[in-house]
């Protein structure tokens, strides 16, 4: 099956013009950023790799507006208890290959958070990813990706599902639900500007809980918070708002904590609550 959705895809061929034709059809793009989440062989040979992708979004967006990819590397630590040294100017991304050429581009800033680190070009670019490691949370309070979601941001998820939405996991940190983090923080580690390479405190996601992050994405068209557009094999996730989408979240959360987690795990992940 693999091998025969690759073959397939080497006759569904992409360029700029297709895609800057996709992203147009939801009009023109109207807040102060968008961040993306990618796939680049979902929707079929993009010509030209992930340039044509960063091109095709920045042609859209104009040089008004930012753009922001995350380059996660889950710097966790290992068997041993000892995190890997995070170097935001040399440590690949593992969450694509659009975003691994991206933020090794000319002008493209990058945090240097360990396990969630994000790139970002444009007017807001240094300011948005300042002090992320110096956060106690990956995606919480005062990281880029709560600015992102309370600001005047769009999302677009390029070939990829709502299981990537790294956002989710900031409306389940502002909704305080009871699942979202190990019992214990984890000590990583980050090589800084002055090339010292420094021990931080983070509390780690608890990804033990499944999720059923890909399953809302019906739900969000239905609430008019996200809009669907074929590209190719694939297709483009387009959220108008993250702050719409981040208050609604939040909202559902607070009444329904574990309305984010998979419906075969919310009775374990019930039971266990319970006897905490």
């Amino acid at each position: 099956m693999r091998r025969f959705k690759r073959a397939r895809r080497k006759f569904v061929r992409l360029d700029e013009a297709k895609i800057r034709e996709a992203l147009e059809s939801y009009g023109a793009f109207k807040t102060d950023l968008l961040l993306v989440h990618s796939s680049l062989s979902k929707c079929g040979l993009i010509e030209g790799g992930p340039a044509t992708v960063i091109n095709a979004l920045r042609g859209w967006i104009t040089e008004r507006a930012a753009l922001a990819l995350p380059t996660h590397t889950w710097s966790y630590p290992d068997s041993t208890g000892v995190a890997p040294i995070f170097d935001y100017k040399s440590t690949p991304s593992v969450v694509g290959t659009i975003t691994n050429y991206y933020w090794r581009q000319a002008g493209v800033v990058r945090s240097q958070h360990p396990s969630h680190s994000i790139a970002c070009s444009g007017p807001v670019a240094e300011k948005l990813c300042r002090d992320h490691e110096l956060r106690k949370t990956p995606c919480g309070a005062g990281t880029p990706y709560l600015s992102i979601a309370e600001g005047n941001a769009s999302v677009l998820m390029f070939g990829a599902t709502m299981d990537s939405y790294t956002l989710y996991h900031t409306a389940e940190d502002a909704a305080d639900v009871p699942y979202l983090y190990m019992p214990e923080q984890v000590t990583l580690r980050t090589r800084g500007d002055d090339d010292v390479v420094r021990s931080i405190q983070m509390w780690r996601q608890d990804m033990g809980v499944a999720r059923r992050f890909a399953a809302t994405a019906d739900w969000l068209a239905e609430q008019g918070l996200l809009v669907r557009r074929k590209l190719g094999l694939g297709e483009l996730l387009f959220i108008p708002s993250a702050r719409a989408l981040h208050e609604t979240m939040v909202k559902t959360m607070r009444r329904d904590p574990l309305f984010l987690v998979d419906e075969k795990a919310r009775p374990e992940v019930a039971s266990r609550l319970k006897s905490n």
